[in-house]
């Protein structure tokens, strides 16, 4: 009995059962507009892993490297180890002071009458002589351009330059210690001093107060004196224990 050979059609039918279910590679177009599309997710995800390693210490970065098998430089290696030295060391701890003494008064002492503490200040009071600014001579503008035989405007600048201090009355009118002049002028140095201070109310009081780094003067007697030096330094010392 003879076996019939399968002719050409039954091999075409067979070929095309098969080529559906064979895989289609993607054109190359079309790889291309996958990676277009992939290209804005791509770069977000980079910046963030950018920024997430931006933040890493050195350490976190070196372990990074070595799991993702990246050659690390000597240098970033010299880097980790010196600042893990400096980690590990141990803190100075200060030499134990001994503690402070404790300083006790005698207390507040005997009850007396008014009458007896006045007394006692009184003992124990130095009078300060017209010192006060506001027991100062002051006079205002107008008579001071008189006094002074100068024109006003010769006032307004010396004013303007912190030459001479000004004590505010009202909102535009000035009063003028005549203890700043000498000789129809300013006393010299006025203008070194009167920056150092916040106002010119609190510049007076300070310069017509006795003072210690002035020899016990107030510091506008010293300048008159002509030591503007003396006086400058003891303004600036003023502010050390403020």
């Amino acid at each position: 009995m003879s076996t019939a050979t399968p002719g050409v059609s039954h091999h075409l039918a067979r070929l095309l059962n098969i080529l559906p279910n064979l895989p289609i590679l993607p054109s190359e177009e079309r790889i291309m507009e996958t990676m277009k599309q992939e290209q804005p997710a791509k770069a977000a995800l980079t910046k963030a892993i950018e920024s997430k390693i931006g933040r890493m210490d050195m350490a976190g970065l070196l372990a990074l490297a070595v799991t993702l098998k990246v050659p690390v430089p000597p240098s970033a290696k010299a880097t980790h180890a010196k600042a893990k030295r400096v980690r590990e060391r141990k803190p100075v701890t200060p030499p134990a002071t001994p503690k402070d003494k404790v300083l006790r008064g005698s207390g507040i002492g005997p009850i007396v009458s008014a009458a007896e503490g006045g007394r006692l200040l009184d003992a124990i009071t130095v009078d300060d002589e017209a010192s006060d600014w506001v027991e100062s001579d002051l006079v205002g503008a107008g008579e001071l351009v008189n006094r002074l035989d100068i024109a006003r405007g010769t006032l307004d600048n010396w004013r303007k330059a912190n030459k001479i201090i000004a004590l505010r009355k009202g909102r535009r009118n000035f009063l003028y210690p005549l203890r700043q002049f000498e000789r129809r002028r300013p006393v010299q140095g006025l203008d070194v001093i009167v920056p150092l201070f916040t106002s010119p109310e609190e510049t007076w009081e300070w310069l017509v107060a006795p003072n210690q780094m002035t020899d016990g003067k107030p510091p506008i007697d010293t300048l008159r004196d002509g030591d503007v030096a003396l006086v400058k330094s003891a303004a600036e010392g003023a502010f050390d224990y403020a």
